[in-house]
């Protein structure tokens, strides 16, 4: 079940008028299919990010000794 907002971390609750989840803390009104669209899409950037700072690493350690004294 969807708890938490993908946005600001809040809690959610079910409106069920509308079936819809509405953030207390942003008010953040989606439906459960787009939360979890956003949530989705929150992971992958954080992917993203870790792959490219795994990247960047290897090309550190790949560097000559001499590039890694001038960082």
């Amino acid at each position: 079940m969807v708890s938490y907002c993908p946005e600001c971390g809040g809690e959610l609750k079910f409106d069920l008028n509308s079936k819809n989840f509405i953030c207390k803390s942003c008010g953040l009104f989606a439906s459960r299919e787009k939360i979890n669209e956003l949530r989705d899409k929150a992971d992958d950037a954080k992917v993203d990010r870790r792959r490219k700072m795994h990247d960047d690493y290897l090309d550190w350690w790949q560097s000559s000794k001499k590039d890694k004294q001038k960082q």
